[in-house]
């Protein structure tokens, strides 16, 4: 979704091959809300048991966490299309930058998670922290740690994501080469293999018990051979929608179709319908993403997809607009954002165990607020450097 920041305004250039994509901007700018969106609903799903009840999987068996990474997808594709287009070789270079600068934050994180593990160890259970592999085995934690291994609770979406940039290149390459059935193909084989043929989707787990390194449990909560699918999915959407925007457009059959089947997912999600007697649970599973999820995230995405066609013709007030801005800042800074909310979530831990239901609605809102300024100053900052990059490109004498 995360994840992040690949938004940034791209200069004019050249298209060839008879591609033009139709208002990427714009189509940004709604991908950026629904990220903003998403890492909200992540932040306060991370704020302890506090806005469970209203940010988990209200919409069926559909979890932030999988929006944001296919949508993290889509704007990689979306973005790094259009630079392939002007270099080939510039995308390469700026996705390893990407990757790099997605692993920095990860290491960052993993410096100040083993801190507060280590500063807190001996207080009270209320600051206990979530990483307890470092308290049991700190070296070898941290080594683990920053080998992308060992992966605390939180700091498991950034290694996959820096993972899934670097190996972008390489499937958009394959896209604009016309194979993205071949992609789609090689993506949904790998999902099934991992998720639910080696081991029964716990190899990982598995692996580090026979091998002995010894935290079976915090080898991450996304396996990144699975999840790619997600991803690799929304890049394939988002090539899609800067090179055949017009064969995007949401067909009513397929409409009705995913609006059905969203509903009978959100009536089981929330007990209004029983389960079918032949019903499996691991078909819902979020870690191995069963194929039945996939079907309900299917859905789901192409009903989005048409509301944000349909939206191109609304009129916005200006309340709409303020929200729909609010949610924008905070998915164009999806990456320092995610990061911070981390911090944040580890600093609360107190809070969140022990707080009363009014001050723990307030704290968790208030991450909600700093993140936003935060994002503001990120978005100033850029809007300078853009200013500055115009200015020095225009020539003298205008």
């Amino acid at each position: 979704m995360i994840v992040f920041d690949h938004c940034q305004v791209l200069p004019n250039m050249m298209i060839t091959d008879g591609i033009r994509p139709a208002s990427p901007s714009k189509r940004l700018v709604f991908l950026d809300v629904l990220r903003g969106f998403m890492l909200v609903g992540i932040t306060l799903g991370h704020f302890g048991d506090t806005f469970v009840w209203l940010v988990w999987q209200p919409l069926g068996y559909f979890s932030n966490a999988e929006g944001f990474i296919l949508l993290s997808g889509t704007v990689f594709g979306l973005v790094y299309a259009r630079i392939y287009h002007r270099s080939p070789h510039e995308m390469t270079e700026k996705a390893v930058r990407r990757a790099g600068l997605i692993y920095l934050n990860h290491l960052g994180l993993l410096v100040f998670v083993a801190a507060f593990t280590w500063l807190t160890y001996g207080w009270s259970t209320q600051w206990h922290s979530h990483a307890l592999y470092l308290d049991l085995a700190p070296v070898k934690g941290f080594l683990l740690g920053i080998l992308m291994l060992y992966q605390p609770p939180l700091l498991d979406i950034l290694p996959m994501y820096a993972l899934f940039v670097l190996v972008g290149p390489l499937i958009i390459r394959q896209l604009m080469a016309g194979r993205w059935r071949v992609v789609l193909a090689v993506s949904f084989v790998v999902w099934v293999i991992f998720a639910h043929l080696l081991l029964g989707g716990t190899w990982r787990e598995t692996l580090a018990q026979r091998v002995g390194l010894g935290f079976p449990y915090q080898t991450g909560e996304f396996d990144p051979l699975v999840w790619q699918l997600l991803f690799f999915s929304g890049l394939i959407l988002g090539h899609r929608m800067f090179a055949h925007p017009g064969a995007l457009r949401p067909k009513p059959v397929l409409v009705v179709l995913s609006l059905m089947l969203a509903l009978y997912f959100f009536a089981l999600r929330h007990d209004y319908l029983p389960f079918p007697g032949f019903w499996h649970a691991s078909w819902v599973d979020r870690h191995d993403l069963g194929l039945i999820r996939m079907l309900n995230i299917a859905a789901l995405v192409y009903l989005f997809w048409t509301l944000v066609v349909v939206s191109r013709n609304v009129v916005w007030s200006r309340g709409m607009i303020m929200v729909r801005d609010f949610f924008a800042v905070l998915g164009r800074h999806s990456l320092p954002v995610f990061t911070a909310h981390v911090v944040l979530i580890y600093l609360t831990i107190p809070v969140q165990q022990a707080g009363s239901d009014p001050i723990r609605y307030a704290v968790g809102i208030s991450l909600i607020v700093f993140l936003y300024l935060m994002a503001r100053v990120f978005d100033g900052r850029a809007a300078r450097l853009r200013r500055e990059k115009a200015g020095l490109s225009r020539p003298l004498g205008h």
